[in-house]
């Protein structure tokens, strides 16, 4: 197990230290773009949510004969 326990800090430290040459310039990028697809994401939530409640508005509504139409609770 120590032996696990010593590789996998050896790979971590080979990462970190290879992600620490191009760090400070990417990170704002990086940033950007993950702001960027949260934003979009965010949006699609707003979107479906919207839809989501249409369609059980529409769920909610039986029409008649008459033309009209009866709220059903469910």
């Amino acid at each position: 197990m120590k032996h696990q326990h010593k590789s996998a800090n050896w790979q971590y430290e080979s990462i970190q230290s290879k992600s620490a040459s191009y760090q400070p310039y990417h990170t704002a990028d990086r940033l950007a773009g993950l702001e960027l697809k949260m934003e979009h994401l965010i949006r699609a939530i707003e979107v479906n949510n919207e839809l989501l409640r249409t369609i059980q508005e529409q769920q909610n509504r039986v029409c008649t004969n008459g033309g009209g139409s009866v709220i059903v609770r469910m």
